[in-house]
């Protein structure tokens, strides 16, 4: 019952038009004795973060974290960091961290590698002008002014010494909330990956757009 109200739920956010859509998606990650996955990639280049994040973000501050404040910040459950984060800090990737005052507002990471793991072992190779944004996390009480996006166009600018023009990630294609919320903050989307496992046998495919994808020969750790 608990399902069937879901499904009900769903259908009346989506309407008509937007459930016939998820069940067409439904379908195409639909693999008997298997499993399959399928992301739309999507990239930043010109952030739009709303008016009301910029104005009462005014007095806040945007510093990428150190060691020792994500080992405070991993004491307070409000903040969701966790082991695996500091492994990630560790192995090169960063943490844009927004504070208003001395509260944590949110964060971003992004990757330190120019490639990253996609789905079942698959990697992507992004150009150099790229870095690749993910695990975006905003306390519970700063919610609903859209600070996701402003720290997006932060991320940029704290990066923009080091080459970066633009931000890439990946969302699964039945996420809804995320999909809206990267468009609204000016992402655009560049390609589609889908992936399945079946019998013993892994099976990729992906499309993307030409200035999306770098063919430099890669090598050293991949950090996600």
């Amino acid at each position: 019952m608990t399902r069937l109200r879901k499904s009900f739920e769903r259908a009346r956010k989506l309407g008509l038009k937007g459930s016939l859509t998820h069940l067409a998606r439904i379908a195409l990650t639909t693999v008997p004795g298997g499993e399959a996955y399928r992301y739309f990639l999507v990239v930043l280049d010109t952030p739009r973060p709303s008016p009301d994040a910029a104005r009462a973000s005014q007095d806040h501050t945007f510093r990428f974290a150190t060691i020792d404040d994500l080992e405070r910040l991993k004491k307070d459950p409000d903040a969701h960091i966790f082991d695996r984060d500091i492994e990630s800090f560790k192995n090169g990737c960063r943490c844009l961290l927004q504070f208003d005052g001395e509260h944590l507002v949110g964060y971003t990471w992004i990757s330190s590698s120019a490639l990253y793991d996609l789905v079942l072992g698959l990697h992507f190779n992004m150009p150099d002008d790229m870095i690749y944004n993910y695990n975006g996390y905003t306390v519970p009480k700063y919610r609903g002014t859209a600070y996701q996006g402003l720290r997006h166009l932060k991320i940029l600018e704290h990066t923009r010494d080091e080459g970066t023009r633009r931000l890439m990630g990946y969302v699964d294609h039945t996420n809804y909330g995320s999909l809206s919320g990267v468009k609204k903050s000016g992402y655009r989307h560049v390609g589609i990956v889908r992936a399945v496992r079946r019998k013993g046998k892994l099976h990729f495919s992906l499309s993307v757009d030409d200035d999306c994808w770098s063919t430099r020969p890669r090598s050293g750790p991949v950090q996600r």
